[in-house]
């Protein structure tokens, strides 16, 4: 009978052992949660807690909590909290799912005693838990180096703690460099009163990110901070070029018109960012441009002509900004360190490079000039690959787009039994003055007629000068073309490709010089690349103020697009060939991203066009991981974007957008399903920088100057 009670009494010691110990613990967890942050509730008693795959935990909330404050992470839908597990004392993050409310006295019947109205007020049925279901996100023992998956069984009565910013900060492991977009937020609110920055790091551009929103939601705010935190944090090495369709991005080294706001967030996240000291604007030139300007002057010197038309663009761009009189003088000036010609804006409160942009294909090879022409037929790039090869076997360097134009147009008219040779010479000679910027100021070529006495200047890889009577050269090139014996459907498609580079004006601008008529030579993107870093300004290169000079239409946006992209993979794939060290890293931002690249196109021509942008873009986005060029893309209208764009970009950042506009996204429905309702500058970011995959963020109205100039 002892040994029975006896035993019996070791058992109630061990349990009381055991109770001890787990008080010990729970204590401990207690204890643990007020020092990583605001103690506010406990892991629910009454029901199952079960960890796995796609199951929410419940935990309870007392009522003088719930009502202490008007807005606390516990009556947000997608906030978050931290719970304690007793077991570990590690910490385990649950996002909020859902809220339960219930009026526990008339759950259970009972009416008002004095009362004789049914369902009338009662607030002491409101004396009751609140309920709150969550998911679990990401866990972190005192040991782990970083947070990972919540995998591990959770305890009831563990508590429930409304995290630090800084406890917050680790659970969700957020990068703590590189590139602001804002503060963490929930869909309905700012986290922590906006005292959560969200930084992407450098890498992440490398890897391309894709912004989607619809109009007005805050795309071109939300570039402009980007650019402006990424100048205010980076080091050298870094420079942005902005495709700029509407002088958005030139605005970006002036103070904005407005104070930004919210305050909390511009206070936690952007303090220490300012706009960019500057701006370096490429301005692409059209031949007809050049020529107004030179005509105007009563001749001049080019670089005269190119003063006055900077002058010009300050005034027409820049004094309209600064809502003042601005008579800018611009210094020609050549930079010691890359070579780049371009205008300098004295008498500025910021830093203006303007430089002159052409592009020049006779010191292109033949593939970079089809980047060009996208969609020309496999014959017709044949035929150019040959033309270009044997003219430059005879006069040591490539034709321009001009000599290939006449002799096409003099083929096509042979090949139709058309107007005699001399009236197709005729034709083709008035075609080649329009690209001729200063041919009626030019003694030596006082008329269309007398075009064909110039003589053609060419370089060679090496810098050598040779020169052809325009007339031989056009009469070679035309028999070129005829001894391929080529059908007339291919001449005619090449002509038409020509034709409508050249109605770019952009492509092999002319002018007569002293040693004859030779192409302006396009600017180095390596040289500017390189200049603006050692400047410490962001590139922008302005599509606006070319359009209105531009006959080419949309075509002429899409033409320099390529190009700059063209040039620049094959700078940095060089620079990487030679393992060069100090090549700075490219990230270039193109707004209405599907102006540029259609998803689609109806015609055969079209579809092959598209299928050829497609192979582009692939290439440029491959490469560009490991070369250092970064592509940001921001449009409105994903579905009309090219897929590749969509497949290849690891970062997406989603402003307010229909459901139908993002159904191509392959998007986490929690993230889906609200953006629909997102305020303006609220944004979901869904990326690999992030352990949970994605996060909320909210970013502050323009940190620079941001006045829609093309109203």
């Amino acid at each position: 009978m002892a040994d029975k009670e006896g035993l019996q009494l070791d058992k109630l010691k061990a349990v009381e052992s055991e109770v001890d110990r787990l008080d010990q613990m729970l204590r401990a967890a207690y204890e643990k949660a007020n020092r990583v942050g605001k103690l506010v509730g406990r892991v629910s008693r009454f029901n199952e807690v079960k960890v796995g795959e796609g199951s929410r935990i419940e935990f309870v909330i007392d009522p003088s909590t719930y009502y202490r404050e008007r807005e606390a992470p516990f009556q947000r839908v997608g906030d978050y909290l931290v719970i304690v597990d007793p077991k570990d004392l590690r910490l385990v993050l649950v996002r909020v799912t859902s809220i339960n409310r219930r009026d526990e006295l008339a759950m259970m019947g009972l009416q008002p005693p004095v009362s004789p109205i049914v369902n009338s007020v009662e607030p002491r049925g409101l004396i009751t838990d609140a309920i709150i279901e969550g998911e679990l996100v990401l866990e972190k023992g005192d040991g782990d180096p970083s947070p990972r998956p919540a995998v591990k069984s959770i305890e009831p009565q563990a508590p429930v703690v409304v995290p630090s910013p800084q406890t917050l900060r680790e659970l969700l492991d957020l990068p703590s460099e590189g590139v602001v977009l804002g503060s963490l937020a929930t869909p309905g609110g700012l986290i922590e009163g906006g005292r959560i920055p969200v930084k992407l790091p450098v890498q992440t551009f490398l890897h391309h990110i894709l912004i989607v929103g619809t109009t007005g939601a805050g795309k071109t705010t939300l570039l402009k901070n980007m650019i402006a935190a990424a100048y205010s944090n980076s080091r050298r090495g870094f420079t942005a070029i902005i495709v700029d369709l509407n002088d958005d991005f030139v605005q970006l080294p002036m103070k904005p018109q407005r104070p930004p706001e919210p305050r909390e967030v511009y206070e936690n996240a952007y303090s220490n960012v300012s706009p960019p000291p500057g701006v370096m604007v490429v301005l692409p030139i059209t031949a007809q441009v050049l020529g107004e300007i030179w005509a105007s002057r009563e001749g001049g010197k080019y670089v005269e002509v190119l003063r006055e038309l900077g002058k010009e663009y300050v005034r027409d761009v820049i004094a309209p900004l600064l809502e003042s009189e601005v008579e800018a003088d611009l210094k020609h000036k050549v930079s010691d360190s890359t070579g780049l010609t371009y205008l300098e804006a004295q008498g500025l409160p910021f830093r203006l490079a303007l430089v002159p942009y052409f592009i020049d294909t006779s010191r292109s090879t033949t593939d970079s000039l089809v980047s060009l022409m996208p969609g020309l037929s496999e014959l017709a790039r044949s035929m150019l690959a040959s033309i270009r090869r044997k003219f430059k076997a005879k006069f040591k360097f490539n034709p321009p787009m001009e000599i290939l134009q006449a002799a096409l147009l003099v083929a096509l008219m042979k090949l139709r039994k058309g107007p005699s040779d001399e009236e197709a010479m005729k034709m083709a000679w008035e075609l080649m003055s329009n690209y001729v910027a200063n041919w009626r100021e030019s003694q030596e070529a006082a008329s269309p007629e007398d075009i064909p006495l110039l003589k053609l200047v060419g370089y060679d890889e090496r810098g050598r000068a040779s020169a052809v009577k325009l007339d031989e050269a056009v009469d070679f090139t035309t028999k070129v073309i005829l001894s391929l014996m080529p059908h007339r459907s291919t001449v005619e498609a090449l002509f038409r490709r020509v034709s409508a580079l050249l109605d770019t004006g952009f492509v092999d601008v002319m002018i007569v010089s002293d040693k004859g008529l030779e192409v302006l030579r396009e600017p180095s993107w390596e040289s500017i690349v390189r200049e603006a870093n050692l400047l410490q300004v962001p590139v922008v290169l302005d599509l606006r103020k070319g359009l209105e000079s531009s006959q080419g239409g949309p075509e002429s946006l899409r033409v320099l697009t390529y190009r700059m992209l063209e040039r620049i993979i094959a700078w940095k794939h060089e620079a990487w060939r030679r393992r060069e060290r100090d090549s700075p890293e490219v990230v270039i931002f193109i707004d209405e991203a599907h102006q540029f690249f259609p998803s689609e196109g109806r015609s055969k021509e079209e579809a092959e066009e598209v299928s050829e942008i497609s192979a582009m873009i692939s290439r440029i986005a491959r490469l560009g991981r490991s070369r250092g060029i970064g592509l940001v893309f921001s449009t409105h209208s994903p579905k009309d974007l090219n897929s590749i764009v969509i497949q290849l970009t690891n970062t997406k950042v989603l402003l307010r957008s229909e459901e139908s506009q993002v159904e191509s996204l392959s998007l986490p429905q929690e993230v889906k399903q609200y953006l629909p309702r997102l305020q303006d500058r609220y944004m979901a970011i869904v990326s690999y920088a992030f352990r949970e995959g994605y996060v909320f963020a909210q970013t502050t109205t323009p940190l620079t100057m941001h006045y829609d100039i093309s109203a």
